[in-house]
């Protein structure tokens, strides 16, 4: 069995790689990012926006 310290360093470890993937892997698009969902926006630039097809989350291109 793991230690607090070490669980709390692992989880901490994780989300960091994860983090730092995200933000090489996509240097033009965006990320979705709402509770848990881990996909990309779908950019519709002529009605200005842009939607997760996973979760269903909009958002206002500006």
């Amino acid at each position: 069995m793991l230690s607090r310290a070490t669980t709390n360093a692992v989880t901490s470890r994780a989300s960091s790689m994860r983090r730092l993937r995200r933000r090489a892997s996509n240097a033009g698009r965006l990320y979705c990012a709402t509770n848990g969902c881990t996909s990309f926006l779908v950019i519709d630039e002529a009605a200005g926006i842009a939607h997760c097809e996973i979760c269903g989350y909009t958002r206002r291109l500006h």
